[in-house]
């Protein structure tokens, strides 16, 4: 397959293209400077340009920082969906489009509808999540409206080597490593307790193009573990790779406003429909980021 990948630059990104090569695909990416904001842009790298399948990754996507200037956020997310929609239904042969929303989407979930479905209603709390529910309008109106092939994935929490420090497991990891390498007993974290749900990215790109060959057009997917783990959890992780344990001590600077308490998703529609299944456990991952992110210091137990 022929397959163009916006946000290919990103975490990722990266990841999917490198997964796509493995499986044969032909990987296009837009200029790095490219602005899909720029509907003039977009139009021109696109011409002459013939794929079978669209990965759009490109998104603000950093939750609590959505919240500094919403505005931007929609902007971005928003227009520059609408802009890729229009822009791939002009062209000769229709590619399928994988969308990649994100489970922030369904915002505050009674416990009593946990795990989260598909059919969930969407109550996004933070300026990001509405900025994805929009955008997922914008995709799913190239299928109804226009005739594109659409499929939308909801990614929940997803982390791995080559993840920047702003996200929690990388910004963890680098507080354990800092903290047993000064003697320092205690660990300073938002809400301890929160709970959510983790998949390695490794597993992420394998599911997204799974979805790109298998989904339904019109349909959304839950990408997911089908998992919750804590805060608690993951920090027990990391001690048992550096073994080394810490105290947390809660630091409410790093509290988000309107933080949704726990999260975790129903993955059957899509392993139903690709016959997905993990290949990455909560410790893999956790022990790929320790040694990512630790420069090779801390290599994975056993290596």
């Amino acid at each position: 397959m022929r397959a163009l990948v916006t946000g290919s630059h990103g975490f990722v990104g990266g990841w999917l293209c490198q997964h796509l090569a493995d499986e044969g695909d032909e990987v296009i990416e837009l200029g790095e400077g490219l602005n899909l904001c720029d509907r003039e842009a977009l139009q021109t790298a696109l011409t002459g340009v013939q794929v079978d399948v669209c990965y759009h990754l490109a998104a603000l996507s950093h939750v609590g920082a959505s919240w500094s200037d919403p505005q931007l956020y929609f902007y971005n997310n928003v227009v520059g969906t609408a802009n890729l929609v229009a822009v791939l239904a002009q062209l000769p042969h229709l590619p399928r489009l994988l969308h990649i929303s994100s489970s922030e989407v369904y915002g505050r979930v009674a416990h009593d509808d946990l795990p989260i479905k598909e059919a969930q209603s969407l109550h996004p709390v933070s300026p990001y999540a509405a900025s994805k529910a929009a955008a997922e309008f914008a995709t799913l109106q190239g299928w109804y409206g226009r005739g594109l092939p659409a499929v939308v994935a909801r990614p929940f929490n997803h982390t791995g080597p080559g993840q920047l420090p702003d996200y929690l497991v990388p910004a963890l990891a680098i507080r354990m490593i800092e903290a047993k390498e000064k003697g320092k007993t205690s660990l300073r974290v938002g809400n301890g307790d929160a709970c959510r749900d983790f998949m390695d990215v490794r597993d992420v790109v394998r599911a997204y193009r799974l979805l790109a060959v298998h989904g339904v057009p019109g349909q959304a997917y839950n990408v997911c573990s089908g998992e919750s783990v804590s805060v608690r959890t993951i920090v027990g992780e990391l001690a048992a790779v550096l073994d080394y344990q810490v105290d947390l001590e809660v630091d409410p600077s790093l509290l988000r406003p309107n933080d949704v308490e726990v999260v975790v998703g129903d993955p059957r529609r899509m392993m139903e429909v690709t016959g997905f299944s993990r290949k990455f456990s909560l410790t893999q991952t956790v022990a790929g980021v320790v040694e990512d992110v630790g420069g090779g210091r801390y290599p994975r137990p056993g290596d």
